[in-house]
């Protein structure tokens, strides 16, 4: 194998600086090891999740993991891309959260709406945030997608700038995602749990600026939803640089 084609990307908390040594641990070490099978000579691509990549020369692979800095550079970041959702039926949340992070999206805030609440996340959230992980290697993004502990829907909109637009995904909206408004700013939308909003959440929220939009003419389970979201802004927008 050449010494620039190991198929590798990872995410580390520091990133060494050009001819430092890095020991790698944990789930980064693992894949590198075991899941890429790296070899001392080849090159992969690493970033701290927080906007810099970098090009590192394996050293060795086993038994430990060692690294050396050969580069860097920092990548300006897109317009941050946040999505308020509600929760999935069943164990749908994985598959959420692994899948969004992929599309682009900078931030997951999970809401807890009248009609279900994400039950079980403060002990999932850590495993979510392994998943975000995983959804970063697989984009190979400078940036790693945040997930927050679930909050409640009014504490979220008191929180908005007073010339807010968001979009808000509704069946029977008649205006398509791709013509809402997308501020230079970034842009917000939201997704209802599976049993949907209630008729005074809608309203609340397009009291605070977000616009019913709509993502097709079938009705979509949560986490599709949400996907189809990540899906719309994520064409064409503009390419990490």
């Amino acid at each position: 194998m050449a010494a620039d084609a190991a198929p590798a990307f990872v995410l580390l908390d520091r990133l060494p600086a050009a001819g430092e040594e890095l020991r790698v641990e944990g789930d980064e070490a693992h894949y590198l090891s075991r899941v890429v099978r790296a070899r001392a000579g080849e090159r992969v691509t690493a970033t701290n999740g927080a906007g810099t990549i970098a090009t590192l020369e394996v050293l060795e692979s086993r038994p430990e993991v060692r690294v050396l800095g050969v580069s860097s550079r920092i990548v300006e970041r897109p317009s941050p891309r946040t999505l308020w959702c509600g929760a999935p039926e069943g164990d749908r949340a994985d598959w959420l959260v692994e899948k969004l992070a992929e599309l682009g999206v900078a931030h997951l805030v999970l809401v807890d709406f009248e009609r279900s609440a994400w039950e079980r996340a403060s002990s999932r959230l850590e495993r979510w945030r392994r998943l975000t992980a995983a959804g970063l290697r697989q984009s190979q993004s400078a940036f790693r997608m945040t997930i927050s502990a679930p909050v409640g829907l009014p504490g979220l909109l008191t929180a908005l700038p007073p010339a807010f637009a968001g979009a808000m995904a509704l069946p029977g909206a008649t205006l398509a995602i791709g013509d809402a408004p997308r501020p230079a700013g970034g842009v917000t939308g939201v997704v209802g749990p599976s049993p949907g909003f209630s008729a005074g959440e809608v309203k609340l929220l397009q009291e605070a600026g977000f616009i019913p939009v709509s993502l097709g003419p079938s009705r979509l389970r949560t986490e599709t939803a949400a996907m189809a979201m990540a899906v719309c802004w994520q064409v064409g927008a503009p390419q990490e640089s």
